[in-house]
């Protein structure tokens, strides 16, 4: 039996809401079949009822699924998709106001890693990579086709019809649906495709099966330049496996697509055979990166020695003329220079002896809070607190002179993993686990990370790169430009990818490192300079969680701006646990005037008032939970 790779990823693109779900997996149904899974759904209905519908329908095809005794793959397969169907239709009925909601599907499913079958509900579609072609194996569910399959139009009329496109089947609609298991390689006769659909399609060494949502090839709405092309994925497909296939597929698109541009979700899952040449490829791109790095140093050094073995060998004959000349003078020199250092030194010693060695006091441990069903982080303008994330694929969009910060703790105990964020930065939550944050960072942020209680810390992906930096432990991020990523490993575990963590190379405690993100070159690390490290030491001073992460994170502070040893006890403390019960809103509490808050500093600055922080109204926070997953 070969070995499938499973891999998925979703994005909300230049949308607010993610109405796109999808999920992998592998599993032995109750009668004993071996199955590998993968589903996508693209939702419709708005806001959170798109994004419950597809959320059900991915939960309710894999119950199926599991729990089936089916053994007939193509009864199985059309038994799944109507529960699903079902779900939809009763969630709909139970809404009040009966609000009308819907859900397109693409199911693959791969039995004892041989025979592909495949099922489609919509416009969701599914592809097969083979031998380096990219060919369609569903036909979309629209007007243009669905009229032609019930011969009332011809495929002429049916394609100039104003409503061509409509999508005209979906979960949710109708209790009775039709489910289309057809493979349209070599036909668009919808009964000739699901004759062939239903005995299956064998698979072969290499061949990678994807599943998306219509949004993955879309045009840019700004350019009308394609987000992927089927090049692109070919080539994506041929080099990638599993997890780290899917995430390049959607990063590539997410780079097209211009800050504020109101593209559609994107989602992509993949099932693929094993290939050796995969791994060949890429080693070969990892050698081909290492040699221009090589290439790179090498003309650096070049660069620099040529000038400097110059000016070393004028310089040494200059020193031998000026030293003959005034041996003398130079001694005297040499004389009154060695006092002045002994001076120097004695005068250090003296400042050092007189130091204030002040630390910060120790916090009392944090009660543990109670759960909340689906929270996962929460998200603080200075000391207070804006929004409640309850979905790990939302959007951050921090306005532009504001700094906010991410409070991660979705297990609601231990220490939280803290994101600070500058103004004008946009970030994606992309998957918290128990083990692991996943963000993805956009272009045009900086943002300091510490991964708190997290044992395999926060990992940074880059959107439209396959760029990856992962810590355990503190680190600050700038991807302000296409052009550079400056990673500063303040503290802890460090590293650095350029294949989407495939491989990796570390970036040891105390080192700063120069992405050159045009040719995915790393110049050689660097220990971190104060001037580097102070637009980081000003980001972390807008809270107290931040100060306290400056401080255990030992952020160098500018020189004219002394480290605070001390907390004033008016001001605000580290936010609790991500989980801890919200409090009191301020519509029946009020909240203290930050006016008389004093940040600790060599100039006793006042807090300004949370009244006159404007509060952006990108992210609502939410008043109910989603439905657990």
């Amino acid at each position: 039996m070969a070995e499938v790779l499973l891999g998925s990823d979703s994005n909300p693109g230049g949308r607010k809401y993610n109405e796109d779900r999808c999920a992998v997996d592998h599993f032995a149904t109750r009668s004993g079949l071996r199955l590998d899974v993968a589903v996508v759904c693209d939702g419709v209905g708005g806001e959170e009822y798109g994004e419950r519908a597809a959320q059900l329908a991915v939960d309710t095809v894999l119950g199926y699924l599991r729990s089936s005794q089916e053994t007939e793959i193509p009864r199985l397969l059309t038994a799944a998709v109507r529960a699903a169907n079902a779900a939809v239709v009763a969630e709909t009925e139970r809404l009040e106001g009966n609000r009308a909601m819907a859900s397109t599907m693409a199911l693959a499913l791969i039995a004892n890693g041989q025979t592909l079958h495949i099922a489609n509900v919509g416009d969701s579609r599914i592809f097969l990579c083979r031998d380096g072609t990219f060919q369609q194996l569903t036909r979309d569910h629209t007007f243009a086709n669905v009229m032609v399959w019930m011969g009332k139009l011809t495929p002429e009329a049916a394609a100039s019809n104003p409503d061509a496109d409509k999508v005209m089947r979906a979960l949710g609609l109708n209790a009775a649906l039709q489910v289309d298991q057809g493979v349209y390689l070599t036909t668009t006769d919808y009964g000739e495709a699901n004759g062939r659909g239903r005995l299956g399609l064998p698979l072969q060494t290499g061949d990678s099966v994807l599943l998306c949502s219509d949004g993955l090839l879309k045009d840019a709405p700004s350019t009308g330049q394609p987000l992927i092309t089927p090049d692109e994925i070919t080539r994506t497909l041929q080099t990638y496996e599993g997890q780290a296939a899917a995430r390049a597929l959607i990063s590539t698109a997410l780079g097209r697509i211009p800050v504020g541009d109101p593209a559609d979700n994107i989602s992509a899952a993949v099932l693929q055979t094993e290939d050796p040449s995969r791994g060949v490829l890429r080693r070969g791109q990892r050698a081909a990166q290492q040699r221009r790095q090589r290439m790179r140093m090498a003309l650096v050094a070049l660069a620099v020695a040529v000038p400097l073995v110059g000016l070393l060998l004028l310089s040494v004959g200059a020193f031998a003329g000026f030293f003959a000349y005034n041996r003398r003078a130079m001694n005297s020199t040499a004389t009154q220079l060695a006092r002045s250092a002994v001076l120097a030194l004695r005068q250090t010693q003296t400042v050092e002896a007189r130091t204030d060695t002040h630390t910060l006091p120790t916090s009392s441990p944090t009660p543990l809070p109670t759960l909340v069903p689906g929270e996962i982080a929460k998200v603080f303008v200075g000391p207070h607190l804006l929004s409640v994330l309850l979905d790990d694929r939302r959007l951050v969009d921090v306005p532009a002179g504001e700094t906010w910060f991410i409070a991660v703790n979705h297990r609601g105990f231990g220490a939280n993993a803290n994101i600070h964020l500058e103004g004008g930065t946009q970030l994606q939550l992309q998957g918290v686990t128990d083990a692991r944050v996943q963000v993805r960072l956009l272009e045009g942020g900086r943002i300091f990370v510490q991964s708190g209680s997290y044992p395999n810390g926060v990992e940074i992906e880059l959107a439209g790169l396959p760029v990856v930096t992962t810590v355990r432990g503190c680190l600050g991020t700038e991807y302000t430009d296409q052009a550079t990523l400056t990673a500063l490993c303040f503290q802890g575990v460090c590293t650095l990818s350029t294949d989407f963590g495939v491989t990796s190379e570390a970036i040891t405690a105390g080192q700063s490192v120069i992405l050159d993100l045009n040719r995915l070159v790393a110049n050689p690390a660097r220990p971190i300079v104060v001037a580097n490290a102070s637009p980081y030491w000003s980001l972390l001073q807008h809270t107290a969680a931040g100060q306290d992460d400056a401080h255990q994170c030992d952020v160098p502070s500018p020189p004219s701006v002394p480290t605070p040893t001390t907390r004033s006890e008016e001001g605000p403390g580290p936010p609790p646990p991500a989980n801890t019960p919200v409090p009191p809103t301020a519509t029946n509490t009020p909240i203290p005037s930050a006016t008389n808050t004093t940040v600790p500093s060599a100039t006793n600055t006042p807090v300004p008032s949370a009244t006159n922080t404007p509060v952006p109204t990108d992210i609502p926070t939410p008043t109910t939970t989603e439905p657990p997953a």
